[in-house]
């Protein structure tokens, strides 16, 4: 006799009492709460499913939670269930088999939705079909309805409910108040109700239109390796897929979210469950897509930012010599059109003569930030190709070592490194990236500063083949830097993003936003050197709004 079989595909985010990133993450103290709440839904609903006749119910996990497992109880599962956890694909076309009906438990909204943990597949691309978002929840239906098989139910959150429109029966679990924060309702109220919608009739299931599928990705680095696994590319950012039947596109887009989601291993930091890791992981949540119109700030931000700054940098002091000249530097070759377009050339010649009043001395005692400015001083001449004082290599050395017993690596190793670009090398052995997972701001500020030393201070185009790793990590820290308020590193996370050919990403328009509200009636930023900053970035998204190269 035929056993009478239910497929129920079950996610996480959707599921009544999980309401923070946290709690879907393994090795958090929030989860092992989560893996009990999902089990006693599945329980819930297997029930009902009983009660409509079924006889068995194969139960596939569909959320990867960083553990690799399962996220069900499995000495607490129902006896009737069939649990499944294919990692590769939670929707493989064996699940599909000998089922006469299919059910979806905890799921979320798709991504670029405001749903709470609203995502598609990944936390990197957008799917859609003619036109139309498309959640896993749209997924899971489309392929049971090509295999004709019926659907009972769908649970999660009300945005989810609303994109459904009706096609299926649900169950409301929570309210999403952010992508990042959900309000639930009580899980024992959430339980007798899966289990009477569990029971209900199941009913067919729409399909989706026979149209290639659409995954718009959060880098152009993303889309280009989703391409080489066979996508077709239609722009920066998005690619496609056709096939003859919905199973053979979903299989071909999925191939295409797992090679460009391989970025991911060296883009979050540290490992499932601890903090950095759950850090990076909201943030990829909040990180939007590209928009759908990108429009750079007008140029009467540039405008304004000039004008702060060379107020700002015209006191004459050495730190204020340095910082107009090596700006002015870096937007000629940054943003080259808008430099003309301001007739900037002899205040930079005005700037770069002035360097010459700057010492080279650098004695035990002197400041970080004042040694700085007098290598950026001798940098800058050199750069120029203009006579310029000697940097005597071993009181470079000295300082070096000085700034380093001061706790003050950073500087010790960007020195030497903006030396060593220029054939001085006097580098002391600090390690790459000496401060990642141990302070998470100057850490960033290391990573930009691979930036300005790759292009020689942005003059010219990047090359180093890490260079799309870093910049993985800048659209990850995006949400971050710009929660914080960090108004200085958000101007340099968006001149670097602009060298890397991102500046018509969701981040860039984030990182753009802040500095915008950021910016005074005057033009000025917190700072001189943040004024800096936000004058390259807004010269930068002109630049390439209106002198794309």
């Amino acid at each position: 006799m035929r056993v009478r079989r239910a497929l129920l595909v079950v996610d996480l985010e959707g599921v009544a009492g999980v309401d923070a990133p946290a709690a879907l993450i393994s090795g958090t103290p929030e989860y092992a709460r989560s893996r009990a709440l999902l089990t006693a839904e599945v329980n819930a609903a297997v029930e009902g499913l009983l009660a409509a006749g079924f006889q068995r119910v194969r139960v596939s996990d569909s959320h990867l939670c960083g553990s690799g497992e399962s996220n069900l109880l499995p000495e607490a599962l129902h006896p009737s269930a069939e649990p499944c956890f294919l990692e590769e694909d939670a929707y493989a076309a064996s699940f599909f088999e000998d089922v006469q009906a299919v059910a979806c438990l905890g799921m979320h909204a798709a991504a670029g939705s405001a749903g709470f943990g609203a995502h598609t597949v990944d936390l990197l691309g957008a799917w859609t079909c003619a036109g139309r978002a498309l959640s896993e929840a749209d997924l899971v239906l489309a392929l049971a309805a090509e295999a004709d098989v019926p659907a009972v139910f769908v649970s999660g959150d009300e945005v989810l409910q609303a994109s459904l429109a009706g096609r299926v029966g649900y169950v409301r679990t929570k309210a999403a108040l952010s992508v990042t924060e959900a309000s639930s309702r009580p899980p024992e109220e959430v339980l007798a109700e899966l289990t009477r919608a569990a029971a209900l009739p199941a009913r067919p299931v729409e399909p989706l239109p026979d149209a290639p599928l659409v995954l718009t990705f959060k880098s152009g680095h993303q889309a280009s390796l989703a391409a080489r696994a066979g996508a077709r590319r239609l722009d920066l950012y998005r690619v496609e897929v056709e096939g003859p039947s919905f199973r053979e596109r979903y299989t071909r887009a999925l191939r295409a979210a797992a090679a460009a989601s391989s970025v991911l291993a060296d883009a979050v930091a540290d490992v499932p469950g601890s903090p950095d890791f759950t850090r990076d992981a909201s943030a990829l949540f909040r990180l939007p897509g590209p928009p759908a119109h990108p429009t750079p700030p007008g140029t009467e931000a540039t405008a304004r930012a000039l004008r702060a700054f060379l107020s700002r940098t015209e006191d004459g002091d050495d730190e204020s010599r340095a910082l107009r000249a090596l700006t002015l530097h870096m937007l000629e070759g940054h943003a080259p059109g808008v430099f003309a377009r301001l007739g900037l050339g002899a205040t930079l010649a005005e700037a770069v003569a002035a360097l010459a009043q700057v010492p080279l001395a650098l004695p035990f005692g002197l400041p970080a930030d004042v040694g700085m400015s007098r290598v950026d001083a001798w940098y800058v001449l050199r750069e120029r190709g203009l006579p310029h004082a000697p940097l005597e290599p071993e009181a470079l050395r000295a300082y070096l070592e000085y700034l380093n017993g001061q706790d003050e690596g950073i500087y010790a190793w960007l020195l030497g490194e903006m030396a060593a670009t220029c054939g001085l090398d006097v580098r002391l052995s600090i390690p790459e990236r000496a401060l990642r997972g141990t302070w998470h701001l100057a850490d960033l500020y290391w990573l930009t500063h691979l930036y300005l030393l790759d292009t020689r201070y942005l003059r010219f185009p990047l090359k180093d083949p890490g260079a799309a790793a870093w910049t993985e990590e800048l659209l990850v820290a995006t949400p971050w830097v710009v929660e914080q308020g960090h108004v200085d590193l958000a101007a340099e996370v968006a001149f670097c993003l602009q060298c890397a050919g991102e500046a018509g990403g969701g981040a860039h328009a984030l990182l753009l936003s802040l500095l915008l509200a950021h910016q005074g009636p005057d033009g000025a930023m917190e700072d001189a050197h943040a004024t800096a900053g936000a004058l390259l970035a807004f010269a930068g998204a002109e630049e390439r709004h209106r002198f794309a190269r």
